[in-house]
């Protein structure tokens, strides 16, 4: 091995295992980076200075106020907010475009329907002022850097080889990098062949002319484009997989894996826990009394004590609460606001609240931004880890306000943002790994368990392509969803064939089943050790006790006043939600959903009053010159997207309409009594044909299949007007129309479950699923997540 080689590999924990692994060698170590150092020593931008992200985002908003429509077109605002909350999109936008070599016009050219001309003229306006911006000033950032870098010659004569490391998809402009290397210095390329990366495959073939087989790893000189070795990579033999009714009963089998695995001659170091979802951590943490565990993925500060303060903080003053510290709140109050008790858990003082209140709309300087969010601050422990955040955060700040008059709401909110996005070490702990998928690639693990092997998490779905089709972007050269479902795929293949124990557990439920991806691996072993056993682990110890800690026993009369869909589905949902929403009367903090419930309201509001004036069809037009009196507040990336997607909803209802419907009401407000029942709701629209009569319910997100809310309106007519109907939600992602799975029968056995318990002692349990999206999280202990 020649010591002035270069090994370029995924990650900087890779790195440390290169290192790791050749201490004791005699002799000198080659040096190792990750991809992401090599290619910010690779190459450099002669007579620029990088622009920092503080002058990125004025230059952006600059931008944004010098393009005529956006506001109207985009509905991006100038407003500073406004503008804050859009700005990661298009910043995202325009990196993948120069990352993937690719313009506006190759967009518009992909764009076969023409759906997004208008949208994309406006932005390609919006690319130009900006990079015009930056030149000007002698500026490049990650959207600029394909048009002027330079191949840093200086560092790349350090070498006489490079070792290139590929795990996942590299970019367009990443390859054209390698490539001018590649005429410089050798430079190699390892890679594994799979049928879930074709995608690198494909490009390898494009740059080299070689054909690489399936199921091989392979060395390849991409100097003079000839394989230098290869090796036929190892399957897996068998997987041994356990299904658990819930998803806490998961941490005793993780436990109970390793052990069995160590007990196998496995070091424990050798042994990884993958989590496709993050936040099972919490849940390991929590039962982790042995201290086995050590987390590679750090811990979210949106679930630390100062986000919670800040953010009720935030939410106290924008709906103008009137609070005064009483440590006594809990006790004294019959009716208890969570906001204001999660403000009195803190201790928070009252003046300051009021000097903060006083000055949220105005406009400060950094002094007294930075003196008045220090007060607040004052009040919590902190580490010194997260002190130095809030210092760089607060750095970052002063640099911007030296260039831009702001309000202190606005810093406020930018301030949030920013340490929402950041994460906190997890020091100590044991020899056991825990991670990420991502953070796998390249590690072989002797031992390793896999929990919540679900189709909602594996793959894990994208969230990137919210603004442009997936057809489109395959036409014009972006990485699809498929791509990068199949990256993940590749990800947990590889992890799997390297390890010589692998243990696979997932939920099994009425709304989750084991990932499709488990198809794709031969001697699939089910552990039939019962579910009981795992329920008896996780209450040895303290946990019982935790545990009993936590039950809400309590005398409950569910049909004291109408009930209605919301009220008994937040029930079936979450018992102790129930008990906080309508026991305690405690009001929902809506920090997470907002933004979606706004939207949501805003669409069925204006969908009503379009269809009281206009029952028998749907123009689109028409009702654009309506709409616009609602979006001034939308959020913009969703209201986009909707108004994008009006030619095809005109068309599915002027389709509706020609089958004989008419629309006979809309937002239909009933009372009535079933079997004894006395049932309330709301309907978004009653459609009638003849004797046909249609229930719809609009959902601008996701359709829960079985859910009873449909049933429940078909249960409400019928009781007030003796007529059967037929119940569909109406997708306005998808637009269509999606039957009712659900019937009266179905809804009147929930129903008598709940007289069989009426007005009796009920234990409102935790149901965990939805703890994350919970507003009462905050109140509500998790010890079983």
């Amino acid at each position: 091995m020649q010591n002035n080689s270069l090994f370029v590999l995924s990650s900087s924990r890779n790195v440390r295992d290169f290192y790791s692994s050749r201490l004791n060698s005699n002799c000198l170590l080659p040096k190792a980076i990750s991809i992401a150092d090599f290619f910010n020593e690779a190459i450099y931008v002669p007579n620029r200075r990088y622009a920092s992200q503080t002058e990125c985002l004025l230059h952006m908003k600059d931008a944004v106020s010098k393009v005529k429509n956006i506001s109207e077109i985009l509905n991006i605002k100038n407003e500073f907010l406004l503008f804050l909350k859009n700005s990661n999109y298009l910043f995202s936008f325009f990196k993948e475009l120069s990352r993937e070599k690719r313009t506006i016009s190759d967009l518009s050219m992909a764009d076969t329907y023409s759906s997004y001309d208008e949208h994309l003229a406006i932005l390609d306006n919006l690319g130009r002022i900006y990079r015009q911006n930056l030149t000007t000033l002698g500026l490049y950032d990650e959207i600029t850097l394909s048009d002027c870098y330079e191949i840093n010659s200086n560092f790349i004569s350090n070498f006489d080889k490079i070792e290139f490391r590929i795990d996942g998809n590299l970019s367009s402009l990443e390859w054209e990098i390698l490539t001018k290397i590649s005429s410089k210095i050798q430079l190699f390329i390892d890679v594994d062949c799979s049928k879930f990366n074709k995608k690198i495959i494909k490009e390898i073939a494009h740059f080299t002319n070689l054909n690489l087989e399936i199921g091989y790893n392979y060395n390849i000189n991409l100097s003079n484009k000839t394989i230098n070795n290869s090796s036929k990579i190892k399957t897996h033999s068998s997987i041994n997989l356990k299904s658990f009714r819930l998803r806490s009963l998961q941490a005793a089998f993780v436990f109970d894996e390793i052990s069995k695995m160590i007990r196998a001659g496995i070091e424990p170091q050798n042994i990884a826990v993958i989590l496709p979802d993050e936040s099972f951590a919490l849940v390991l943490q929590n039962l982790d009394e042995n201290n086995m565990l050590n987390y590679a993925m750090g811990k979210s500060l949106k679930n630390n004590p100062i986000y919670t303060l800040l953010h009720n903080l935030k939410e106290a003053i924008i709906q103008d609460i009137n609070y005064e510290f009483n440590e006594n709140y809990i006790k004294d109050i019959k009716t208890p606001n969570q906001i204001i008790a999660t403000l009195n858990s803190f201790k928070l003082p009252t003046q300051i609240y009021i000097d903060i209140k006083n000055r949220f709309n105005s406009k400060v300087n950094y002094d007294s931004f930075e003196n008045l969010i220090k007060s607040v601050l004052d009040t919590i422990k902190i580490n010194l880890e997260i002190n130095q955040i809030i210092a760089i955060e607060l750095f970052n700040i002063k640099n911007l306000l030296s260039q831009i008059d702001l309000k202190f709401s606005e810093i406020f909110e930018l301030f949030l943002l920013n340490f929402a996005n950041k994460k906190e070490s997890i020091v100590g702990g044991g020899l056991v790994t825990v991670m990420g998928i991502l953070e796998s690639r390249s590690r072989s693990y002797d031992g390793v368990v896999i929990v919540d092997f679900n189709d909602s998490f594996v793959p894990k779905r994208s969230q990137k392509e919210m603004f442009l089709s997936s057809s489109v972007r395959k036409d014009a050269g972006l990485i699809s969803h498929s791509d990068r479902e199949n990256l993940q795929r590749f990800y947990y293949e590889s992890l799997i064939n390297r390890a010589k124990i692998v243990s696979i557990s997932y939920v099994k439920d009425d709304e989750n089943m084991l990932s499709r991806f488990i198809k794709d691996f031969d001697n699939i072993v089910e552990i039939t050790s019962p579910q009981s056993s795992y329920e008896n682990a996780l209450y040895q110890g303290g946990i019982a006790i935790n545990l009993n800690s936590k039950e809400i026993i309590k005398m409950h009369n569910f049909f004291d006043s109408a009930i209605s869909f919301s009220r008994l589905n937040t029930y079936l949902e979450c018992p102790r939600r129930y008990y906080y929403k309508y026991i305690k009367n405690i009001k929902e903090s809506r920090f997470g959903n907002k933004d979606a419930l706004e939207f949501g309201n805003i669409v069925h509001s204006a969908l009503c009053e379009y269809f009281k004036k206009s029952p028998y069809n749907f123009d689109k037009n028409e009702f654009l010159n309506l709409y616009n009196n609602y979006e001034n507040t939308t959020p913009t990336l969703k209201n986009e997207l909707f108004k994008i997607k009006l030619d095809a909803f005109e068309s599915e209802q002027n389709k509706h309409f020609k089958d004989g419907f008419s629309v006979k009401d809309c937002e239909l407000s009933i009372e009535a009594e079933f079997n004894g029942v006395p049932i309330m709701g709301n309907i978004d629209r009653v459609d009638i044909n003849g004797d046909d009569i249609w229930l719809i319910d609009y959902k601008t997100g996701n359709i829960v299949d079985k859910s009873l809310q449909l049933a429940f309106y078909q249960m409400l007519y019928l009781a007030k007007f003796h007529k059967e109907t037929k119940g569909y939600f109406y997708s306005l992602k998808d637009n269509k129309f999606v039957e009712n799975k659900k019937s009266i029968d179905d809804l009147s056995c929930e129903l008598n479950k709940l007289k069989e318990i009426s007005n009796t002692q009920i234990c409102f349990t935790q149901n965990t699923k939805n703890c994350n999206n919970c507003p009462y999280e905050t109140l509500c202990l998790k010890g079983l997540k």
